[in-house]
């Protein structure tokens, strides 16, 4: 009786640091607001990159992965606790995107297993989700890493557990949590010496630190988009750089477009990559997905009406809605103070429009399927249009900077419509992201090759035998991957210390496999130093593929040179179009 006074008061305003128990309420509120913490700084999160390359998407892609989650959650008005966590963590896997996003839904599944049947959340309650949280994200990666945000979800936990034996109430126990979890995170570059050269705390770590950070604040009862703290600490021996400093003088950056803004266009062979190219001049955070027949978008733009105006010469528009982010907070401290009305934040009135795209995407109409399918992920036109020729019958946008997400995924499985389908992630971030499709497509046999390039998954492709079975194919292409060698050429977004390189920001960089190994103020001068660790006794071919901040000529030119020092080997020349890499380089 007394805790439900204590609720009951809540809210109307009173101040719960007394509290004891967290309902669905609390914890929908909870979730939404990380999920909205996280929105806020997830430029910060981004920055954290060990590399200095243009292309950190950490913090992109745990947003985007929670926002999934509670859109589903959304759906779940009027439910216990444990249906919220459990609407929560399906969501998020539909939408995991990167090796963060799915150890994040990997986190969310397990807490929602630990804490099952229960319709109110004590400390008790919260080490046992927490505790399964860590456990299922450990064992959903193939090999763990010390200094991620995996064991700082595992501490968060032993944390959780030794609140549960002191007896402390849910609020300071989750104080305490937070706390721990943000001095793991300061460790993080003691753990992994790359993080330490870098000077950066780990990424996803970071990213996690901001979601707890969100729902604390949410549970003491203090407002989301109010002044942002500096919140990312980072150890006296590592200094995450001038770029990560600017970034945090400009806490207010992500309100730069006022309205989010989502709908589905429905018409016939709609041009998804002109669409969305097109909602770029909009605003930012554009999302352009789904089919032929159905794409759904979504911009944040001042300017929603031109959005509409531009997008209903496709096709028919609907459920259309635009969200005012300006007033976020207003929102959540309304529903705080509605009993019966649950905060969720941007997404949360989106009805059923996933599923209805996923239907689309499931009803087009073949009689019979395909023996064997690929799906290939990948970005610039050029690659695209190449992986096609070579086979794959469908190309899922992404790669650097957007990592496609496993709803996605999931969507061009359906539309190969074939008995068994491959799928190349063509992406180090990918892969793991490709493997848990099989849990959401279990009719069909996929086997997903873990090429983790755009050249490994051309020369994958090469190989692809459509009257052969998968299982053929899939030892055929797993072969010859392991031959291929793949460079990259970018630049430098800070200045930075990295595999013994003292790098300027702005300084081109070559990256081999993975691993730094030329830099530079002469773009062409870096790629030919990272061509000549690329190529050995047994290279008989060089494929250069130029982005689209090249000219050909430009192209043409450095693979004469490579021609001029490596006359016994072959040097092809192809438009990629990828962004933020100049050129990708293939030796084989």
């Amino acid at each position: 009786m007394s805790e439900r006074m204590n609720l009951s008061e809540r809210r109307q305003g009173v101040n719960p640091l007394g509290l004891s128990l967290l309902d669905a309420e609390d914890f929908a509120r909870a979730i939404s607001a990380g999920t909205e913490w996280l929105g806020a700084n997830k430029e910060l999160v981004n920055a954290l990159n060990v590399f200095p390359v243009p292309d950190g998407d950490t913090g992109t892609n745990m947003h985007l992965t929670l926002l999934a989650a509670v859109r589903e959650a959304g759906k779940t008005e009027g439910k216990t606790l444990s249906e919220i966590a459990e609407a929560a963590a399906l969501g998020s896997l539909m939408g995991a995107r990167g090796n963060s996003g799915v150890i994040l839904s990997q986190l969310l599944r397990g807490f929602a297993k630990g804490i099952e049947g229960k319709v109110t959340l004590d400390t008790p309650g919260l080490a046992r989700g927490l505790q399964v949280a860590a456990s299922m994200a450990y064992k959903a990666v193939m090999k763990p890493v010390e200094g991620t945000m995996l064991t700082i979800a595992r501490n968060a936990a032993r944390s959780a557990v030794e609140c549960m034996k002191m007896k402390l109430e849910i609020v300071p126990a989750i104080e305490r949590i937070l706390r721990d979890a943000q001095n793991t995170l300061d460790s993080t570059p003691e753990m992994l010496p790359a993080l330490k050269e870098a000077g950066v705390v780990d990424a996803g770590g970071q990213g996690l630190v901001f979601f707890w950070e969100g729902c604390v604040k949410s549970v003491r009862g203090e407002p989301i988009f109010g002044k942002h703290e500096p919140l990312v600490v980072i150890p006296g021996k590592a200094d995450v750089g001038q770029a990560l400093r600017k970034t945090k003088e400009a806490p207010k950056e992500e309100l730069k477009f006022r309205y989010c803004t989502e709908f589905l266009v429905k018409g016939r062979n709609l041009p998804l990559n002109m669409l969305r190219q097109n909602v770029t001049r909009f605003g930012d955070c554009v999302l352009v997905v789904g089919t032929d027949e159905v794409a759904k978008v979504h911009v944040h733009t001042n300017h929603p009406g031109q959005v509409l105006e531009h997008c209903i010469r496709m096709g028919e528009l609907h459920e259309i809605q635009i969200d005012n982010m300006a007033y976020q907070h207003d929102e959540f401290e309304e529903a705080r103070l509605t009993q019966n009305e649950p905060a969720f934040a941007c997404y949360e009135k989106e009805g059923n429009a996933g599923a209805g795209l996923g239907k689309s995407i499931n009803s087009k109409g073949q009689k019979v399927k395909k023996p064997v399918g690929v799906v290939a992920v990948a970005t610039g036109e050029g690659i695209s249009t190449i992986l096609k020729s070579l086979g794959a019958d469908i190309i899922v946008e992404g790669g650097q900077t957007m990592n496609p997400s496993i709803e996605e995924l999931r969507d061009a499985v359906y539309e190969v419509y074939a008995k068994s389908v491959i799928i190349l992630p063509n992406n180090s971030n990918v892969v793991l992201t490709a493997d848990k499709v099989k849990e959401l497509v279990p009719d069909t046999d996929i086997a997903v090759i873990p090429t983790e390039t755009i050249p490994q998954g051309v020369s994958a492709l090469v190989t692809f035998n459509p009257v052969a079975d998968a299982e053929t194919n899939k030892k055929s292409m797993k072969d010859v991957i392991s031959q291929v060698s793949t460079g990259e050429v970018t630049y430098a977004v800070r200045d930075s210390n990295v595999n013994g390189f003292t790098i300027d920001e702005k300084d081109f960089i070559g990256i081999k496999d993975g691993e730094l190994c030329s830099a530079g103020k002469d773009r062409d001068e870096v790629g030919m130093n990272l061509v000549s660790q690329m190529v050995d006794k047994d290279t008989s071919l060089i494929t250069i593929y130029y982005g689209k901040d090249v000219h050909s000529e430009e192209a043409d030119i450095l693979a004469e040179r490579l021609a001029d020092i490596y006359p016994y080997l072959e040097v092809e020349v192809h438009y990629g179009g990828q962004p933020v890499y100049y050129y990708i380089i293939s030796t084989e």
